[in-house]
């Protein structure tokens, strides 16, 4: 894992010239922050566990053998929910290392 991309396990990383294949581990506690690819779209999909995965301003609950697509410049992130979490996550192509950009959380609004 890459500085500030969050915590959590990479379990398996494998790298092709089409694509990268990564098998995330997440405890409860644990997450994948909020951050975007300018050349790789993402495809997560769920193996243990439900995690809920903003894509943008948009928050989808996925359980296992659900699957999300993420376009290239979309700012996603992913949490499991309530327990551990596996998630299996796709790159295409591969995202190589300088194209993952961590976005810092917005302010809260004044009140």
């Amino acid at each position: 894992m890459q500085a500030g991309m969050g915590s959590y396990e990479v379990l398996s990383n494998v790298e092709m010239p089409e694509c990268g294949i990564r098998i995330i581990g997440m405890s409860e506690t644990e997450a994948v922050a909020q951050h975007y690819h300018e050349h790789s779209a993402q495809v997560y999909v769920v193996l243990r566990g439900e995690v809920e995965i903003r894509v943008g301003d948009r928050r989808t609950l996925l359980r296992p053998y659900e699957t999300l697509r993420v376009p290239p410049t979309t700012p996603h992130s992913v949490r499991p929910v309530g327990r551990e979490a596996r998630v299996l996550s796709l790159s295409i192509p591969p995202v190589s290392r300088d194209d993952n950009h961590v976005i810092d959380e917005p302010p809260h609004e004044a009140q």
